[in-house]
């Protein structure tokens, strides 16, 4: 602990002795360290009220600058809120533009794609009998008696065309002609009357018509000549 000496003269100290007394001190260095503290306490509350003023005029100045900042931005901020709109109203209508052009050209391919398939319709010749007779090989009047009513006239037309029509049981059949001949040169090299050997030798058309010639005897199995032989 620090110690303090002050000089004074006999009045002074007679009258800090006084007041010493007066305030219930015993001695004039406890009265002087009492006044000592007051002082200093009254100062440190000044000081403590000082910096409360102090901040609470920065608060007030720091409120004021905010409001004034914020008076000053308002008009960008709502400036900025409306160019956002607008710029989202922009993309909102460029992707409903984007949908539509898709729209239009889905329906441009698609009338571009029918008029195509109208120029090939018109451009491609249809089909005659004999064009599918080609294709098919052999025509059985079974397979078409659904489709076709006026049959003697196709059958006839298929004849006139150069196609061979067998009246076999049943049914008449059209034949191809070049299919035709291919098919009595393989009849000429099967020398069997065996099924399973006769089905390795013909291929399935080949051999329906093979079963419903030899059905209506139109195609019979010469023993002496080990062969069959075609009457037609």
């Amino acid at each position: 602990m620090k110690t303090i000496v002050i000089r004074v003269d006999e009045k002074i100290y007679e009258e800090l002795e006084k007041k010493a007394k007066a305030e219930g001190f015993l001695t004039v260095s406890e009265y002087i360290y009492s006044l000592t503290l007051r002082t200093l306490g009254q100062q440190i509350e000044k000081e403590s009220e000082v910096q409360k003023k102090v901040q609470l005029s920065l608060d007030k100045i720091i409120a004021i600058l905010e409001r004034r900042l914020q008076d000053k931005l308002n008009p960008f901020t709502s400036k900025i809120d409306d160019l956002g709109k607008r710029i989202a109203d922009i993309i909102e209508r460029i992707e409903n533009l984007e949908q539509k052009i898709a729209d239009i050209e889905n329906q441009l391919s698609s009338t571009i794609r029918r008029e195509r398939e109208k120029k090939e319709e018109k451009v491609t010749p249809k089909k005659t009998a004999i064009d599918i007779l080609k294709e098919q090989k052999v025509m059985f009047e079974r397979d078409i008696a659904s489709r076709i009513k006026d049959r003697d006239s196709f059958f006839a037309k298929l004849q006139k065309s150069g196609a061979i029509i067998v009246e076999a049981k049943d049914e008449r059949i059209a034949i191809e002609n070049t299919f035709w001949s291919e098919f009595v040169k393989k009849l000429e090299n099967i020398t069997t009357t065996n099924e399973d050997e006769i089905k390795k030798i013909l291929d399935p058309i080949e051999y329906r018509l093979f079963s419903k010639l030899r059905e209506s005897a139109i195609i019979v199995y010469d023993a002496t000549l080990k062969k069959w032989v075609v009457y037609l």
